[in-house]
């Protein structure tokens, strides 16, 4: 196996398969590796395998299964940094102690049955229950999440089992004794990183919200505004014109959000002179779509933007700025974005871009034709030319010197 990670689609199908996978979250998180296995897949053979990792046997579960057994959170006030909802551990009542693999297997197909109530089981036990966000990895980038949807995705019950991975020193398992393990077991291994782009991408989760025609010094367009399920953003997609064409492929503009420099025409960056210079070109080609994104900061949100400009007038470039905050230089997505341009009927586009990882993402996509990438430069002036230095040197865009 080489040091790269699984498809989602091959953890998947060996979930479904009833094998044991290992999931890792970002670095930047726990950078913790687990074995994950399907609660229908539980038998006693992949519980024992499980506990080899050597940290806590847990199980996570949707609400339903909280209201039909009658789980309570393990305390009043959840302190834990990530918040992980740690519910009444159970025990199947038949169990002699509970501590077995073969009883703890019991107890978890026993969770999920629907036949069974509270008092099926006694409390506490030894399966130690969580509690997942509806929506998934798509509300909460977490272990306990990320394994009721694997289950989910592979048609099985959407509730699994899950256990830290330790080294034979007791810390916690580096990515390299991961991949390790992986090898050694002919294991998958993916990331949760990967399973929220993977769902991002895949599953149907915009819908119109409103749209309405508008009248602009660029042309007439239409307006549509965008509901994304589990998410509290409304991207918005500025339209003109038949994007639906194979034989002309229309303009299409990917813009993420910038306060600074869309509304206040900030001069140090360039967002607000590609915003209003793509709607000039989509006007005068007369056909073409901008997606407006709400990834304000390459994703970091205006505060901790505001924060790195801070940094930026100390003397750090805007990337140095934003990992001096603890944050990646860019952490924007565009898997809601490619959902909306499918949702608009966009097969073939030409991409408005000087981003390689725009291009990327919709060389990726499923059912979208890349025709071209058309190069959208701004003007360089004294306040912006380190920031579209660092642009160009350290992230890959394509910008003149």
């Amino acid at each position: 196996m080489s040091r790269e990670f699984s498809t989602i689609a091959d953890a998947v199908a060996a979930l479904a398969h009833g094998e044991v996978i290992i999931v890792v979250d970002d670095e930047d998180r726990e950078n913790e590796g687990d074995f994950v296995c399907a609660a229908e897949k539980a038998t006693p053979e992949n519980v024992n395998f499980i506990l080899r990792g050597r940290g806590d046997f847990c199980m996570p579960v949707l609400p339903e299964v909280c209201e039909r057994l009658k789980l309570s959170p393990l305390v009043e006030q959840n302190t834990a940094p990530l918040g992980t909802a740690f519910l009444t551990p159970l025990d199947h009542r038949h169990c002699r102690t509970g501590i077995t693999a073969e009883e703890r297997s019991l107890t978890v197909r026993a969770i999920i049955d629907s036949e069974t109530t509270a008092a099926d089981f006694v409390r506490p036990g030894h399966v130690h229950l969580l509690l997942a966000k509806e929506g998934g990895v798509l509300r909460r980038a977490g272990h306990t999440e990320a394994c009721v949807d694997l289950a989910r995705m592979a048609g099985l019950y959407p509730a699994g089992v899950v256990c830290e991975i330790l080294d034979d020193d007791g810390n916690r398992a580096t990515r390299d004794h991961l991949f390790d393990l992986a090898e050694k077991h002919n294991l998958k291994i993916i990331s949760i990183e990967h399973l929220i782009a993977h769902r991002r991408l895949h599953e149907k989760l915009v819908s119109r919200a409103a749209e309405s025609k508008l009248q602009t010094a660029y042309g007439e367009f239409t307006l549509i505004v965008y509901d994304v399920k589990y998410e509290a953003q409304q991207p918005i997609a500025v339209v003109m014109g038949d994007v639906s064409s194979e034989e002309n492929p229309p303009l299409v503009r990917m813009h993420s959000s910038c306060f600074t420099g869309d509304l206040l025409r900030s001069l140090r960056c360039d967002c607000g002179d590609q915003l209003h210079a793509a709607l000039e070109m989509i006007g005068a080609e007369g056909q073409g779509a901008l997606v407006y994104l709400p990834q304000e900061g390459r994703g970091i949100g205006l505060v901790e933007k505001i924060k790195a400009y801070a940094l930026q007038e100390q003397g750090l470039d805007t990337v140095e700025a934003n990992l001096a905050l603890g944050h990646k230089a860019d952490i924007r997505d565009y898997g809601v974005g490619i959902q909306i341009l499918k949702d608009l009927g966009l097969r073939k586009i030409r991409l408005l871009t000087n981003n390689p990882k725009k291009t990327q993402a919709i060389m990726r996509a499923f059912d979208l034709e890349f025709a071209d990438q058309v190069p959208l430069q701004a003007p360089s002036n004294e306040h912006n030319v380190r920031y579209l230095a660092a642009k160009r040197d350290k992230m890959g865009h394509q910008l003149p010197q």
